[in-house]
């Protein structure tokens, strides 16, 4: 996991000092304390499956890494720039890791550029994904749009390379605006980023494996 190990370490956490800092010192026990009385779940379908373009290649994909202040099954709301506020009421029914994981082996899956794409890393592979999850949040910073923000890292290795070398990375930021930062209204707009963010992810993997030499 060093390439996802090295953007953790290397900026993406900056900021959790200002959010820690606007939350109470024990955010996943308060979290806990109240039950989620409504559930959501990001689901999204790629439609049709592409036919075979894989000449055989497997992907092996790592469980999906989320950054601290969105790990929780909590939805979570921006209020201030340095400031991320979790509802308790309002939760995903797996977490956002899970979710995400599964979401991404099913889209891939359809793209037709893996003959398989596993989650078991005891399997053989020619390709590993991991992937960062480092925006996940509703806007509500009061002077700012009401928007819902995605975020995601994207590391490919070649398992046949020396020292597996990362052989494509890309790093995608999707806003989608909505009427009013609201739970359901949030979710929302998550679907259809991640719609267009994968999209875009199948868009530079079909360049890669175009320009890739036989």
């Amino acid at each position: 996991m060093s390439a996802i190990k090295s953007v953790m370490t290397l900026g993406i956490m900056l900021s959790l000092t200002g959010c820690f800092g606007s939350m109470n010192s024990k955010p996943e026990q308060q979290i806990v304390e109240e039950a989620p009385q409504q559930f959501y779940v990001i689901d999204v379908d790629r439609g049709l499956k592409e036919h075979d373009r894989s000449q055989g290649r497997v992907l092996y994909l790592a469980p999906v890494v989320v950054t601290s202040q969105f790990r929780a099954k909590n939805i979570v709301f921006k209020v201030e720039d340095n400031a991320f506020q979790p509802l308790p009421e309002h939760a995903f029914f797996d977490t956002p890791q899970e979710m995400f994981t599964t979401q991404l082996q099913r889209w891939l899956t359809k793209t037709g550029f893996f003959k398989r794409v596993i989650l078991d890393d005891a399997q053989q592979a020619d390709y590993i994904l991991e992937v960062a999850v480092t925006g996940l949040y509703g806007d509500k910073r009061e002077g700012q749009p009401a928007q819902s923000v995605l975020e995601m890292q994207f590391f490919m290795t070649d398992t046949h390379a020396k020292a597996e070398e990362v052989v494509f990375q890309t790093g995608l930021h999707i806003d989608i605006d909505i009427a009013e930062t609201t739970p359901s209204n949030t979710v929302n707009g998550w679907k259809t980023a991640l719609i267009k963010l994968l999209s875009t992810l199948e868009d530079d993997l079909s360049s890669y494996f175009s320009n890739e030499t036989p």
